[in-house]
């Protein structure tokens, strides 16, 4: 796949299989090329030189030759709260379900089932969705998107400007509807740290190229040279690790780069260095 805008490669010689039920996190520095890559699965893009091709047929074009937008791929922008219009949480959530024409029950047990999914009541429904804080607004936008049951889930940034707690608790849900039916995911983001605690895998893209497609703890524990040479850090736990081993002497086997993992190896060697005692 090639990629060109105004004259100017974007993308070149991205080749790639997206399976089935995976969290697939897309990392790169700025400019790398992660936003237009998941815009052209989307179909947001019509025109790219290559093949796309989805379940091994090719992706419907229109008479020009453009692919179109694919509507079984859901797609969240970042700040997604900025598209939010409506009067109600209720009316919020059921505008693209009363599009695709569901009848008034159909979209009740639908927001019925959502809200739990993404940590919220009934009781928010009568709600203006302007009164509700700034991540409650995104969990809602997210939650629209979701109401359409999407094949592909893509999350472009969608924790962009959250605090860290309110990213943490979006995260987990999104994480959650992921795993209840082997969903996929496609996840934009640089920020390491939630990279390696939710993908099980993740591709490199650099300087409009696809670097490599790795299991989330091959790269994270085994290719540091490669992250360093694209200019991204590694997850903190990693680094972590990598500090303990220097200064404990120990040579630590994990097999996860998943923070809570990472401590429960190296919990016991702490006290080796002293490091409960000031030592």
């Amino acid at each position: 796949m090639k990629v060109l805008y105004d004259g100017r490669t974007v993308l070149d010689h991205i080749s790639c299989t997206i399976g089935e039920g995976k969290w697939i996190s897309v990392i790169g520095p700025t400019g790398a090329g992660k936003s237009t890559f998941v815009k052209v699965v989307k179909g947001l893009i019509p025109e790219f030189q290559g093949d796309y091709v989805v379940n091994r047929q090719p992706v419907s074009k229109d008479n020009q030759g453009r692919i179109r937008v694919n509507p079984d791929i859901g797609f969240v922008f970042q700040y997604p709260e900025h598209q939010i219009f409506e009067t109600t949480v209720f009316k919020e959530l059921a505008f693209a379900l009363k599009i695709r024409g569901a009848s008034s029950t159909q979209i009740e047990q639908a927001i019925e089932r959502i809200l739990p999914q993404i940590g919220m009541s009934k009781d928010i429904l009568p709600c203006s969705p302007f009164q509700l804080s700034g991540g409650q607004k995104r969990r809602i936008a997210i939650a629209s998107v979701l109401l359409m049951n999407p094949k592909l889930l893509i999350l472009d940034e969608p924790t962009a400007g959250l605090d860290p707690l309110s990213r943490s608790i979006l995260l987990r849900r999104l994480k959650e509807w992921q795993q209840q039916d082997d969903r996929t995911v496609l996840f934009v983001s640089h920020h390491m740290d939630d990279v390696a605690e939710y993908s099980d895998e993740v591709m490199v893209f650099h300087e409009g190229h696809l670097m490599g497609h790795w299991d989330a703890n091959t790269l994270f524990l085994q290719e540091h040279a490669l992250l360093e040479e694209v200019g991204l850090p590694l997850p903190e736990a990693v680094q972590l690790l990598k500090l303990v081993e220097v200064l404990s002497g120990h040579s630590i086997d994990v097999e996860s780069c998943r923070e809570q993992d990472i401590f429960e190896k190296i919990r016991p060697l702490w006290p080796v260095r002293g490091f409960y005692h000031g030592k």
